[in-house]
């Protein structure tokens, strides 16, 4: 038996965390909504829907020289579009790339929040945690900014927030306050990561839904890629070469017939 919150098909309409699809959400919801709901279990508000629709297009950066990328179209060049799609999202559940990681980049913020308590008004005792935190971190996720100074997506999500006053909220300003030291003391910059991470904090999302909403809010890099890939079906792509390949799993299995007869 299937225990799920998620949907019931009632024979009439198909309920989805509660709303029935076609009598209340058809024409209603967005697919931005949706997604959130996918994460939340809730409808999102109007204001909350604004915020995700601003994280989704900032982050929509398609340039298929990005590994995770190149993946999807080595794969997809084969003939599937959906295959590439897959195959580019197996590489991603971990810290290092692609939109995940705004969830460990969560768990960061919410450390160093725990770290200055109620000192959030205090800009110089913020300052100082900060400090201490970055001491204690030789690495943090969502700060660095690979092959220029700035993130292009983080400086124009922040005017975006700026604009809306969404800057005074105490995760906005905190991810402003750390990066704000590491690049006066690292030498580094802010990614997008680190700010989707405040904003969807500041929206009361958990650092695992957070994780969940931004890869699929950003699915269309992945999908333009992989359908483009499969429909050029390049050769030059497909040649790959077995130098370059290697097989990682268990080794290949005898099937049982060929165990009987002694193959």
């Amino acid at each position: 038996m299937i225990r799920s919150m998620v949907a019931l098909h009632v024979g009439t309409d198909n309920l989805y965390f509660g709303h029935r699809t076609l009598a209340e959400l058809l024409g209603h919801e967005t697919l931005t909504g949706l997604v959130a709901m996918a994460v939340t279990g809730r409808r999102p508000s109007d204001e909350e829907r604004e915020v995700l629709d601003a994280v989704a297009v900032s982050m929509n950066s398609a340039d298929p020289r990005i590994w995770p990328l190149k993946l999807a179209r080595l794969v997809a060049s084969f003939g599937g579009t959906l295959a590439g799609y897959g195959a580019s999202h197996l590489s991603m559940e971990g810290p290092r790339i692609g939109p995940w990681p705004a969830g460990h980049a969560a768990r960061e913020l919410l450390a160093l929040r725990e770290a200055v308590g109620q000192r959030v008004d205090d800009d110089a005792g913020v300052a100082r945690e900060v400090r201490a935190f970055l001491e204690r971190r030789p690495r943090v996720v969502g700060l660095g900014v690979p092959l220029r100074d700035f993130d292009e997506r983080h400086v124009a999500l922040s005017e975006w927030i700026r604009a809306r006053g969404r800057d005074r909220l105490p995760y906005w300003r905190l991810h402003t306050a750390l990066g704000a030291v590491a690049r006066a003391e690292r030498g580094v910059g802010t990614n997008i990561v680190l700010g989707v991470a405040a904003v969807l904090l500041d929206l009361g999302y958990e650092p695992d839904q957070i994780s969940a909403v931004t890869t699929f809010l950003n699915q269309s890099v992945f999908a333009a890629n992989s359908f483009e890939a499969a429909r050029q079906h390049d050769a030059t792509m497909q040649d790959v070469g077995e130098a370059h390949v290697a097989y990682a799993g268990p080794p290949r299995r005898r099937s049982p017939r060929a165990e009987l007869a002694g193959r």
